[in-house]
This record gives structure tokens, sequence and C-alpha cells, in this order.
């Protein structure tokens, strides 16, 4: 189970930031995100989304449904999945996922562009989840009591970055250089921040283009759904086990996102998933 922290900051912490329950992969680690539940309210008890490493995909008929986290196996799943499906097949898409690695993520929401399904939300659409499948979608509905809610992309990065007046080596420098003694390489040596830094900083811009690509091959005007909280600026509004941002169903119309609809009772912003894991932001509050 992931601990509880606070996740108003960019959705991916690279090796050795100092981030607690991060999990590593490489020289680059990004986190596996949502997160253990408890029950806020004696009717429903939330429950989070699958980070299953090994996702569960599968196509019956017109519907495509992917249960997991965004990771490799993932992307494996779908491309063997849709290998052999006829052009126009696909019409709708069940998800849930607690989200999971950016470049993948990237390259199953160019799948999910290709296919433009008509995507329902069970349980939750998360992080990577929220980032680059929903944003593919022809529309997007979500059950009751899911949510659909973001952390952070990549760009994030650059973003606080900018807001503390540093390069983004520098900050991620100052991001993990107190945990630096505490790690060794694979070889069982001291890391060099250096050498990491020469690759955690090119390996995070490509990525942030790649992300902008998507974004404008989705015809996106741009990424300020995923980028809105990141920082610092709302840490004081996280409370329990919140651990990113989520938006009404109007200001998620106003931000250019696929058609939402919400199939629950009352209005979506006051489901027991949604308080129990997201803060509400508005398009007023991605402005710095």
């Amino acid at each position: 189970m992931v601990r509880k922290r606070k996740v108003l900051s960019p959705r991916s912490f690279w090796f050795l930031a100092q981030r607690k329950g991060a999990s590593m992969k490489s020289r680059l680690f990004i986190i596996p995100i949502l997160l253990g539940a408890s029950s806020v309210q004696a009717e429903y008890k939330p429950i989070k989304p699958s980070t299953d490493p090994n996702p569960v995909v599968t196509i019956k008929g017109d519907t495509l449904t992917y249960i997991g986290g965004i990771n490799e196996n993932g992307l494996t799943a779908l491309s063997e999945a849709i290998r052999d499906v006829r052009r126009g097949q696909i019409k709708k898409m069940v998800v849930n996922s607690g989200g999971g690695d950016t470049k993948p993520g990237i390259f199953i929401g160019s799948i999910i562009a290709d296919l433009k399904p008509h995507l329902t939300i069970e349980t939750g659409c998360f992080s990577s989840c929220a980032n680059f499948l929903a944003p593919a979608a022809a529309s997007i509905t979500i059950n009751e009591n899911a949510f659909l809610g973001w952390h952070g992309n990549d760009r994030g990065f650059e973003i606080v970055a900018a807001q503390k007046g540093l390069t983004l080596r520098e900050h991620l420098r100052a991001s993990v250089q107190g945990q630096a003694d505490n790690f060794k390489d694979p070889d069982g040596k001291p890391v060099d921040m250096e050498a990491y830094l020469d690759e955690a900083v090119p390996t995070i811009q490509a990525l942030i283009a790649k992300e902008a690509a998507l974004y404008k091959r989705m015809g996106l005007a741009n990424d300020t759904f995923a980028i809105c909280g990141v920082g610092s600026r709302f840490d004081d509004r996280l409370s329990g086990e919140q651990l990113g941002w989520g938006f009404s169903i109007a200001d998620m119309a106003r931000l250019g996102l696929p058609p939402v609809k919400y199939k629950g009772r009352g209005r979506y912003e006051n489901n027991p998933a949604f308080k129990q894991w997201l803060i509400q932001l508005k398009p007023k509050d991605c402005i710095p």
C-alpha cells in the first residue's frame, strides 16, 4: 500500500526523489499511484482504483476493458488485444486504473485516441489514466461513486522549477540531494548524482514533448487539467487521504475535456470517492 503523501506536485517522482512510497524502476523511477482506502461514509466505502502490475485487458464485442496500472505490461496486453480487431469495431471502453508510468501511458493514450471509444470509468481513473486515456475518449461517463482525478504530469516538473526560480536540473538536484547517500546503483556503488541528472533531465524533457504532441493530436488546446494543482499552493487544502484534484462536470467542459456525465445521484463532486481522494479545483485555480 502506498503511504499517504502530498501529491499536489508532479505526478512522476524520479529516482532518489524525497517522496514517501516511491517505487524504483531502472535508473528512473515513477511512482505507482493511489492509495489505501478507508471509509468516510457509513453508507459507502470508497474503493481504490486498480494498480495491478499485470493489467487485465479484454475485448467483448464492441467493448474494450482495461483494469490495472498504466505500465509496459498494460501496453503490451492492449497492443495484443487490439491486434486483430476490425476497423471501427471498438465503440466503448471500460477503465479502472489508478495510473502508473508516463511513457507507456502516452503510447496507450495514442492507441485510445485512434479508437476514440466512449469511455466509462468504474471505481476510478487517476494519474496517467486521467492524463492520457480519458482525454483521448469520445466521451466520458463516470459511474456512481467513481472518480476522475489528477496529480500532475511531467510538465509539472518544469512548472515547479520555474515557481522556485530554478532550472529543471537544479530543481531535481535539490529534490534528491538529501537522500543521495542512502541509495546505491545496481552494482552497489554510491549513485553518481551528476550522471543521474544527465539522464533524468533529457528524459523528462523528451516525455514533456511527447505529452504535448499527444494532447495536440487529441485536439486539446492545452494540458491545464493535468497541471492545475502542481506545486504547493493547495497543500493546505489536502486532508485525510486526498492525493490529487478533480473538477466539476461543468468545469471539465470548460477545460476542453471530452463531454463528461456522471451516472450517479447528486452532484459528481459530492460523491464519496471524489471527496475521499480529491480536492475540487476550478479553472481559475489553475492560474498561478
